[in-house]
């Protein structure tokens, strides 16, 4: 697939601090570096798209924290665009159904995440979207990439993010000296409850309430940090905690269970199975044990973390016929 044609575009969004929208901002940013202006249509409480003469207007959210938020990425707010074929509307997975709305444009839905819901609307009744050969596709994992073959898309190109510098430009000489257990306490709660209340020697560090400083300051510190939740995408929290030194362990579930999305051996992914056996149990404290050991073995994980805005750029040139593809 290639979109040398391509002379702007313009990213949906919704106007709310998640990782999708963190990506797209990046995605604009680095697209407009390469030479081809980017803007960013908002969406969420008070905005509205009208169509006229071969043209959408955008009216503004009522509200929008992405701006003060995302200011770093130097977002362009959107407030018109034509629908050419030069023209390219990138929309977010969440808004698929509406692609073809826009399609007197070059469409390409881009599947951040997937999950339960989207998967049911699709079974549904939606397939006939991803069989509209005017749409294009873009996947941020491996995972969604998956999912869409199995879907019928046969072609999808590789547009992914990348991690925060706040976490990536802290280069770790050796583990985290913090025999504790970061984990994100809003996801996968009842397993993540069930295994700390299994051992309850363990030293658990929720990262909740915290300020994102706060986050960088504990990920810094802590040896280890479990997720239990579903991967709808290759998810933030993981990458920043293995870029600030932590050993990650992933539930293996979603993108979690994809060695392309989380370059991690198979020793640091679980299952609910393996909490309840005490498998989890024994790998963690084997790691507490000798953490320089399985802090080596993480070494490619930490540094492809860092190379990611560089092969985000390389994906988008490669989306417009200027670079072969990784």
């Amino acid at each position: 697939m290639s979109l040398s044609y391509v002379k702007r575009a313009t990213f949906l969004c919704p106007a709310l601090l998640t990782g999708g929208p963190e990506a797209i901002h990046q995605a604009a940013q680095v697209l407009g570096e390469q030479g081809v202006p980017a803007d960013i249509a908002y969406y969420g409480p008070g905005s509205s798209f009208r169509f006229e003469d071969g043209q959408v207007l955008v009216d503004p959210v009522t509200e929008n924290p992405c701006l003060a938020a995302y200011g770093k990425y130097e977002p362009v707010v959107c407030r018109r665009f034509l629908l050419r074929r030069h023209h390219l509307v990138v929309v977010p997975e969440v808004l698929a159904a509406h692609a073809a709305r826009f399609t007197r444009a070059t469409v390409a839905i881009w599947w951040l995440s997937v999950d339960n819901g989207l998967r049911s609307v699709l079974e549904g009744g939606g397939r006939a979207l991803l069989q509209n050969r005017e749409l294009k596709h873009l996947h941020q994992s491996a995972y969604a990439a998956a999912f869409l073959r199995g879907n019928g898309v046969l072609t999808s190109h590789a547009l992914g993010d990348y991690t925060d510098p706040e976490f990536t430009s802290y280069l770790p000489a050796s583990p985290n000296p913090d025999a504790g257990l970061a984990y994100n306490p809003a996801k996968g709660a009842d397993l993540a409850a069930a295994f700390f209340a299994q051992h309850t020697a363990l030293r658990d560090v929720p990262l909740r309430g915290m300020s994102k400083a706060e986050v960088v300051e504990t990920l810094r510190r802590t040896m280890i940090y479990l997720d239990f939740g579903h991967f709808p995408g290759r998810d933030r929290l993981p990458r920043e905690a293995a870029a600030s030194g932590a050993v990650v362990f992933l539930r293996k579930l979603g993108a979690g269970a994809h060695a392309e999305d989380f370059a991690v051996p198979d020793f640091y992914r679980f299952d609910e199975d393996d909490v309840a056996s005490g498998e989890l149990f024994r790998r963690v404290t084997a790691v507490q044990a000798d953490p320089a050991r399985f802090w080596a073995e993480q070494a490619s994980f930490r540094e492809g973390i860092r190379g990611e805005r560089a092969a985000l750029a390389d994906q988008l040139l490669a989306l417009r016929g200027q670079r072969r593809a990784a």
